[in-house]
């Protein structure tokens, strides 16, 4: 196979062919292919750096400098660097610091939506169920004795809407809180902070992600080190055949870093090339023939590390399981023997060839270390053929093009200013102002020429001596010379007219680094700020499909480092404490799905939202709530709040209104044992009347009352006795009975609030 002109060793081989000489030219074949301008692309990329940093090259200025071969001497002017384009890479560095990273994982299994809809009607079903049991207990409430219906429960429709809206699969949960693990342990945001200033400079970002020492990593690779696959329909490097790391380390860290792989020897011969037994080393980057051994040491040693796509043979083993008489498939490794018994039960062994990621390393041009198939492939659960490399970048724009970036966009602007600045000094300097001509004989006697300067140019008045003997000069015998210079303004104007043309071409107009003119209004300055916005989106857009592709392989190869689940407890940036807990299984065969929102647009509605915060205060919400919404990094974060606070009011006025409810009904009730407790007194005001006439008659003081009437007013008068006693108790117990159900009410509200609250927690 060849690539670029170079040949590949064959990749469709089974690993038993793969020898020591394989390995070697396969990695000697790849670093060849990508020698090819190595040298003039790593430095052209540091020169935009140089032009970051303010640091000129004289070469660049020679056409004015050296107009005619000649170089310039004792000119009154410098060539300098006045900075243009640092100020516009520094502004958008810091728009990015403030832009959020709101990402959502997402379970893409091809079960999801089968499990949605499972749960989905479970919950329809459990709603079905409870208004079944609520009209039995309306209709039958001596089976409900003890217990409590609700008052309200939703329709079936509006718990299929709930559920639409709010689902989250549990997977999904598990592998939300799987990233937002490795973004706080791996320090993923400032990463890629780094990595964004790369893609502003360069043009090109560059990231390594994979397993050390059972933990996802994630680094930021320096884009002068890297090279890879020269596909031109290759948008992003994990998707190509190859990718290399070259960089340029001392003796000592080599050998620290690779020391499982190095024999005594070798390291030996990395200390000090001398050991060697051949004189090759004279060819890698030795500084001189210094006998030093420190010289030696010191010396910087190429170290290159090539990761590629090799084939892989697989087998897929056919059989019917003894227990379960189901026809299953297995993955088998190349050179699986199938066991007798199974062979003759049917079972088959088909092979198949698919992609496998391998890793090699050459140090100092002759040694070749740990050449093997990396240990975490990070392969997809439904085409096992599907592998991504380790290495992923991406360029801004090199679409049958070579790559540009906003630094090297600017490069013309920056030289040109510089040349204007350059020939302003240099008008400057020449220019002398209006100059008056005098005779040089017209000096006083006895003054020398400085002490003729000094009153000339501190008073203003030239002091002269037309008697001075020998002189015959008139006292208008003087000249007027103007050498001003008429093109210093004109220099000025082409200053602020390249300054215009390069804010133009970037994208960060005055109004947008917080220059507002004196005549412009609020309206107009957003206006060209949002303007100046449109054309910066495309290179944060990039940039935000790079940042999605980054945090799917973190949370990919977390199932490889985590073979026996993960348990820990972490702080998250806005200060809260999350828990970890994840069943390695379940998270193996979760097939996640990463989704990063618009930056931009976020941060718009952000911005909006929390320009309502008084309005809301003012309607009621709590300032504590609105205190939490500025707090949010992300539109769905302040959504939530929102819609917390709605239910929240909803609840409150809910209620308030039962509450009100329960009052009325209370005022009711004590009106009615009022009216009781009045007639209870007027009986009993009766049945003291009646006493009173008992006690008399018997006394004899009223002798209309005979013997017979007598007995039967004592009769009426026990019943009626035992007729008040009674009602008394009755009132008695309903007074009592409706204190019991009021206080009974009350606590069932705190309960039923503290309950919601404690739901609230447990969805946030």
């Amino acid at each position: 196979m060849y690539l670029g002109g170079e040949k590949i060793p064959q990749q469709k081989l089974p690993l038993s062919k793969k020898t020591k000489k394989w390995r070697e030219e396969c990695v000697k074949a790849f670093i060849n292919l990508s020698n090819n301008g190595t040298s003039d692309r790593r430095s052209h990329l540091k020169s935009l750096y140089d032009y970051y940093n303010g640091v000129i090259e004289d070469s660049d200025y020679n056409y004015v400098l050296k107009p005619y071969g000649k170089t310039r001497k004792n000119f009154p002017s410098k060539m300098r660097n006045y900075p243009i384009i640092k100020p516009i890479i520094d502004l958008l560095l810091g728009e990015k610091s403030k832009r959020p990273l709101n990402y959502t994982v997402t379970v893409q299994n091809s079960n999801a939506v089968t499990e949605k809809e499972n749960a989905k009607q479970a919950a329809i079903y459990k709603n079905l169920e409870m208004h079944f049991l609520k009209s039995l207990a309306e209709q039958s409430p001596e089976l409900f004795e003890g217990g409590q219906m609700p008052e309200e429960i939703p329709m079936p429709d509006q718990i299929a809407q709930q559920f639409d809206n709010n689902y989250v699969d549990n997977r999904a949960i598990k592998g939300q809180y799987a990233l937002n693990y490795i973004m706080k342990e791996q320090e993923v945001y400032d990463k890629i902070q780094k990595a964004w200033f790369h893609f502003l400079v360069s043009g090109e970002v560059y990231t390594h992600r994979g397993v050390r020492s059972s933990e996802p990593f994630y680094e930021v690779l320096n884009p002068v080190d890297i090279d890879y696959d020269k596909d031109p329909d290759l948008e992003f490097v994990e998707d190509g055949d190859w990718a290399l790391v070259r960089k340029y380390v001392h003796a000592s860290t080599v050998i620290d870093h690779y020391h499982d792989f190095l024999s005594d020897q070798q390291v030996l011969e990395l200390e000090d090339p001398r050991h060697a037994e051949h004189d090759s080393y004279l060819l890698y980057n030795h500084p001189s023939t210094n006998s030093d051994p420190n010289t030696f040491r010191s010396r910087l040693i190429e170290v290159v590390s090539v990761y590629w796509k090799s084939r892989k043979r697989i087998g897929f083993l056919e059989y019917l399981d003894p227990e379960t008489q189901q026809l299953e498939t297995m993955e088998v490794e190349d050179g699986f023997k199938m066991p007798a018994d199974m062979k003759e039960a049917g079972g088959k062994l088909n092979y198949s060839w698919v992609n496998e990621v391998w890793k090699g390393t050459r140090v100092d041009g002759r040694f070749f270390l740990d050449v093997n198939p990396i240990a975490n492939q990070r392969l997809s659960l439904d085409n096992p053929s599907k592998c991504k490399l380790p290495i992923n970048g991406r360029k801004y724009s090199d679409i049958n093009s070579s790559n540009i970036s906003l630094v090297s966009m600017g490069i013309p602007y920056q030289l040109n200013y510089n040349i204007y600045k350059y020939r302003l000094e240099l008008a400057i300097a020449r220019s002398k102002d209006i100059i008056a001509q005098f005779d040089i004989n017209m000096i006083p006697k006895k003054w020398d020429m400085d002490k003729f300067m000094y009153y000339v140019e501190g008073t203003g008045i030239a002091w002269v001596d037309y008697n001075k003997e020998g002189i015959q000069l008139s006292p208008q015998h003087q000249s007027v010379l103007d050498m001003s210079i008429k093109t210093i303004q004109q220099y000025i104007m082409l200053l602020d007219s390249i300054m215009q043309e390069w804010e133009k071409l970037s994208g960060v107009s005055r109004q947008r680094q917080g220059e507002i003119g004196a005549y412009e209004g609020k309206a107009s300055s957003q206006q060209a700020i949002l303007q100046s916005s449109h054309i910066t989106e495309d290179i944060f857009r990039k940039f935000a499909r790079m940042e999605q592709r980054d945090l799917q392989a973190l949370v990919d190869y977390s199932k490889e480092a985590w073979l026996t689940g993960k348990q820990a407890m972490f702080v998250m940036p806005d200060g809260t404490t999350d828990f970890l807990d994840l069943d390695s299984m379940s998270h193996m065969e979760t097939n996640y799905g990463i989704f990063v929102s618009d930056a931009g647009k976020d941060q718009q509605k952000l911005d909006q939202i929390k320009g309502l915060a008084q309005a809301m205060v003012q309607n009621g919400t709590k300032a504590s709530m609105v205190a939490e919404m500025f707090d949010s990094d992300s539109f769905p974060q302040i959504k939530a709040k929102l819609k917390q606070a709605e239910k929240a009011a909803e609840e409150l006025e809910a209620a308030q209104q039962q509450a009100q409810q329960q009052q009325a009904q209370q005022q009711m009730q004590m009106d009615q044992m009022k009216a009781e407790q009045e007639t209870l007194d007027k009986d009993k005001d009766r049945q003291t009347q009646i006493e009173v006439a008992l006690i008399n008659a018997e006394a004899g003081q009223t002798p209309e009352v005979d013997s017979l009437n007598l007995q039967k007013m004592i009769k009426e008068f026990e019943i009626k006795e035992k007729e008040l006693a009674l009602k008394e108790q009755e009132l008695s117990m309903r007074m009592q009975s409706d204190s019991d159900k009021t206080s009974v009410d009350r606590e069932k509200n705190m309960i039923q609030q503290e309950s919601n609250q404690i739901s609230k927690d447990a969805r946030q």
